[in-house]
């Protein structure tokens, strides 16, 4: 790998110890100077307009190569931040950057998710994917999840919780609901005894990674002849509390957004009061243009 990557990537993880950002940023990198071998002090910004080209071709969806933008973005501001004859960094947000729109989150049905479970049978994982469904937790904060984030037997009148190392490494608090609980508490008291303090770890008593964890995933989803993400669990979850009239203030806590615009995308793809207006609104309007039904 290119010296100057190196140095950038052990900057990042100084920064951000439990961030996964230089992992994906060393990855991003590669691929790009891989696919341009160029020296990193000869990128132009006419380069970069070709690399967004080739990715959009090859299918890569605007998110991922946002991203890539992102990675080689931050690494040419981290040479001009170390050497006063650093290169122009040649990725200009406002020619380079995607506009992607506004798109709902993709919850899972009801009636798919217990097909899901009923086929998911190994302890650890029923554990792990009702901690994204119950709880809301992004795939990586599972990884992450460690024996001293667990509060587990709180004082009296206070619930279970578990600390999370989050998005952008903040820290916060979410409850455990009961099934979720049961099923933590029947995976540690099978998980074997390892010197690695994670909660899940794999045969070899080391942390799953995030991959490990997906493709569980994948393999319960086949069994299940369906196909679903991790994520999606997570905006269920959002779903579930929406549908619950949950103040929205208390979804944007246990989901852990820092904006509560973030939060009200839950509103649109479930909101009981907009369902209920709606259902109001039709039975008005039958009542007033009843349309003569059509035999096929």
């Amino acid at each position: 790998m290119i010296p100057e990557i190196e140095e950038f990537l052990a900057w990042l993880r100084r920064k951000s110890p439990k961030s996964a950002t230089p992992l994906h940023y060393g990855s991003d990198l590669k691929l790009f100077f891989a696919w341009l071998n160029k020296s990193c002090l000869d990128v132009k910004v006419q380069d970069i307009d070709a690399f967004i080209e080739h990715s959009l071709n090859k299918g890569q969806t605007i998110a991922t190569v946002n991203r890539r933008l992102c990675a080689l973005r931050s690494f040419y501001h981290f040479l001009e931040i170390q050497s006063d004859d650093a290169p122009r960094n040649p990725v200009i947000p406002k020619r380079h950057f995607i506009r992607k729109g506004e798109h709902l989150p993709r919850d899972i049905e009801d009636s798919i998710l217990e097909g899901l479970f009923a086929v998911i049978t190994n302890v650890r994982d029923r554990a792990m994917f009702l901690l994204m469904l119950r709880c809301g937790l992004r795939v990586g904060e599972v990884r992450n999840l460690s024996l001293g984030d667990l509060y587990l037997e709180p004082s009296f009148g206070s619930l279970p919780r578990l600390w999370l190392h989050g998005k952008g490494n903040k820290q916060r608090v979410v409850y455990l609901s009961p099934q979720a609980l049961t099923a933590l508490q029947n995976w540690l008291l099978q998980r074997p005894v390892t010197g690695d303090d994670a909660v899940f770890i794999n045969r070899f008593g080391r942390r799953l990674t995030v991959t490990g964890i997906q493709d569980r995933l994948a393999t319960c989803c086949h069994k299940a002849g369906i196909w679903i993400t991790c994520h999606q669990f997570r905006h269920t979850f959002g779903r579930h509390l929406t549908e619950t009239h949950t103040p929205i203030t208390s979804i944007q806590k246990l989901l852990g957004h820092s904006w509560l615009k973030s939060t009200e995308v839950y509103l649109h793809i479930s909101d009981p009061q907009v369902q209920e207006d709606y259902r109001t609104a039709m039975q008005e309007v039958l009542s007033r243009l009843p349309l003569a039904e059509v035999q096929p």
